[in-house]
């Protein structure tokens, strides 16, 4: 990394015009808006839009360059998973593009290593899907030149981004990782150090290899030079990626998991993500519960009824959502009026201080998924009703850790997606294997007009923030940024049997006596600090009368704009 140290308050203006102002977290919009976890990367894709550009176009160069901005929470390194509303046909489409396992892995071999080896390192790379997913969504709806799309990203990681103080408090805790590997202390760290607020980082390897993807097509990634310097770094590093996984990676284009709830038509994530199957199931539970309707703001009895509504169903999708081929038959039932009808009843029977949970469908539970993973988002959406609502991610933030030499290409971490206690499980270590993640994007319509489109990074925290978010602005009628400003809880997933399965975290902020009548209740309760690493920073954008309203979280270097 080259790095410059400004005046933090200063816009430094190269080329693409390098900016450290302050976000944007509101923006009213007339005709078309964009959200996205950084300011730089929302102004670039602002400006596809003001030449003409449509909403995939300014997707396409949003992600990328938010890959740049933001490089320790997605990138080309990484893994997508986008909806697409077209206007036109009012349909909405799912591309999955989840980070595969190599097809040569040897999965008990990959079960036996150390924790370390199968979080850190070049093992825990899977193939990224990233690339493949920007190039399908532009090859079906783009209407601008690729490479145009592909250059500001370049040029922005060869400008250089200016370290803010979210920023910066999201890399620090991620130094001595970095330091394991030369290539990746090179590229973030200085001397060793997190670059202090107001450094202006570069990426010169990384604007190179963008460069080449910009004119050769997304093809570029998967075949050729770059992909053979990333499959030697790999291979040196024990990885089994081959040049043929990279070839073969295919982005998943179907339908996505869509349930009917107060009114409104919500599409999400579809399996093998487990996030959408989440929100959606969580939300048809509690449907018509009494007392909802009359709760305040997240006190004790809201959060009791989602708290025990997700106790139920944790294990149930945990046992049957993933990359299998009874995973789409099990999501639709979970969202169904039947499977809803049962998890209210086992809600219903729950007694938090007893944390035996009721079973409503059978198998036994995998409790693998991390608290730990942590993704980006970004939403674009013009007044017509085209939007595109896009989440991207490493897994965890820095992913793995390491860089392949030469082309300044950050690697994701997803092989820790899989479980590796139990052969018989569904979401099992396995060549070829696509990983399963909490990723939940939301596109809300009503009457087949759209509403509302939102997304939130923050590993096991998605699910649960998604869920109080569409709450309180859809059913509830809670303004959208007072939705979003207002503390959140987290209903924690146990992920071992060593761990409390009633506890809740609670967002400093939350009442003081929220915490006592949670206890009371039978939950455990933990407060946790207002950052936006744990409980994510997310986007909106709901359509009004006039236009349009998008909204960006204060937690993070979220940011807001559009004409």
């Amino acid at each position: 990394m080259r790095f410059v140290l400004i005046g933090f308050s200063v816009a430094v203006a190269v080329g693409i015009c390098v900016s450290a102002a302050t976000a944007e977290l509101t923006a009213v919009c007339r005709d078309y808006a964009v959200t996205s976890g950084h300011p730089d990367s929302t102004r670039i894709g602002v400006a596809v839009l003001r030449a003409g550009g449509n909403v995939v176009d300014a997707a396409v160069a949003t992600s990328l360059a938010l890959g740049v901005a933001e490089p320790y929470g997605s990138g080309i390194g990484g893994k997508a998973m986008l909806l697409y509303r077209e206007a036109a046909t009012g349909k909405v489409y799912s591309l999955e593009a989840m980070c595969q396992a190599p097809a040569g892995l040897d999965a008990d071999a990959f079960a036996k290593l150390r924790r370390q080896d199968r979080y850190y390192g070049y093992r825990a790379v899977a193939i990224p899907g990233l690339v493949a997913c920007l190039g399908e969504a532009h090859r079906q709806w783009g209407s601008r030149p690729w490479g145009e799309l592909v250059l500001p990203a370049a040029e922005l990681a060869g400008d250089g981004v200016v370290v803010s103080p979210p920023m910066y408090s999201l890399m620090r805790p991620k130094r001595n990782l970095l330091r394991r590997d030369s290539e990746a202390a090179a590229m973030f760290l200085a001397d060793g150090e997190t670059p202090p607020v107001g450094a202006l980082m570069r990426y010169p390897a990384l604007a190179a290899t963008l460069r080449e993807i910009a004119q050769g097509g997304p093809r570029a990634f998967y075949e050729g030079p770059i992909a053979e310097q990333m499959v030697d770094a790999c291979q040196a590093g024990g990885s089994p990626m081959t040049l043929g996984d990279l070839k073969n990676y295919e982005v998943r284009q179907g339908s996505p998991l869509v349930a009917d709830w107060e009114g409104y038509r919500l599409a999400t994530s579809p399996p093998p993500l487990t996030g959408g199957t989440t929100v959606l199931a969580t939300l048809r539970a509690l449907e018509g519960v009494a007392g909802l309707q009359a709760c305040a703001e997240r006190n004790a009895s809201y959060i009791d009824l989602v708290g025990r509504a997700l106790l139920v169903l944790y294990p149930a999708i945990s046992r049957t959502i993933a990359d299998s081929e009874a995973a789409d038959d099990d999501a639709a039932w979970l969202v169904s009026t039947e499977g809803a009808d049962a998890a209210r009843a086992a809600a219903d029977q729950l007694n938090p201080a007893s944390p035996a949970v009721p079973d409503i469908s059978p198998g036994g539970v995998t409790a693998d998924d991390t608290p730990q993973a942590s993704t980006t988002h970004l939403i674009v959406a013009d007044r017509a009703g085209n939007v595109v609502c896009l989440t991207q991610s490493l897994s965890y933030h820095m992913g793995a850790g390491v860089v392949a030499p030469g082309v300044g290409v950050l690697f994701n971490n997803s092989m820790s997606n899989f479980s590796t206690r139990s052969p018989e499980g569904v979401n099992y270590v396995a060549p070829g294997k696509r990983e399963r993640s909490t990723i939940a994007p939301v596109i809300a319509t009503r009457d087949g007009q759209p509403v509302l489109a939102m997304g939130i990074p923050g590993g096991q925290r998605i699910p649960t923030t998604m869920i109080q978010l569409l709450i309180d602005h859809l059913q509830l009628g809670t303004p959208l940024r007072t939705t979003f400003d207002r503390s959140r809880f987290h209903v924690v997933r146990a992920v071992s049997s060593n761990e409390p399965p009633n506890l809740i975290d609670l967002e400093a902020g939350s009442a003081a006596e929220l915490g006592p009548q949670l206890e009371s209740l039978g939950y455990r309760v933990a407060r946790h600090a207002a950052d936006g690493h744990y409980f994510g920073g997310g986007s909106a954008v709901r359509w009004t009368p006039t236009g349009l309203e998008a909204v960006a979280d204060t937690r993070r270097t979220n940011d807001a704009d559009g004409d």
